[in-house]
């Protein structure tokens, strides 16, 4: 279980969402200890991600992630059918931001006079972006 949690998507998406939140939480609330609080979540998600990955290391040794790699773990490509899936998935992609980064610029700005547009667009983006590469790939992977 602990080999699948840590290469799903679901954690950087829940540190972005995170991290987009509390830019804006930063930015709507004057209340310094409620700021203060909320912007420690995505450390203290990074600092349960890090020990993770070391538990895993250790039980897996064969099978290790890097923490501090440079490729992400989705373009770990064993075979070429995997090499065939990551480029379908990342094709789509990037069509993906073809026709997403005009729209959010666009947006932007409309509602250039509100703060949380430009925030609420990239993390938008972001989301966008690991949900059209996991769903290309599951659609990939598991057709029969």
């Amino acid at each position: 279980m602990l080999r699948a949690m840590l290469r799903s998507p679901l954690f950087p998406i829940i540190l972005l969402i995170f991290i987009t939140s509390t830019l804006i939480v930063s930015l709507t609330i004057t209340q310094t200890l409620l700021v203060k609080l909320f912007s420690w979540v995505p450390f203290i998600l990074a600092l349960v991600w890090t020990i993770l990955i070391k538990l895993h290391n250790n039980k897996y040794p064969k099978d290790k992630i890097k923490l501090a790699g440079l490729i992400p773990y989705e373009f770990r490509e064993m075979d070429e059918g995997q090499q065939w899936v990551t480029y379908k998935a990342c094709r789509n992609v990037y069509i993906y931001y073809s026709l997403a980064i005009p729209v959010a610029a666009f947006i932007c700005f409309i509602f250039s006079k509100n703060i949380f547009v430009p925030l609420l667009s990239i993390g938008a983006l972001g989301v966008g972006q690991y949900i059209v590469y996991w769903m290309t790939t599951f659609r990939l992977l598991n057709r029969t």
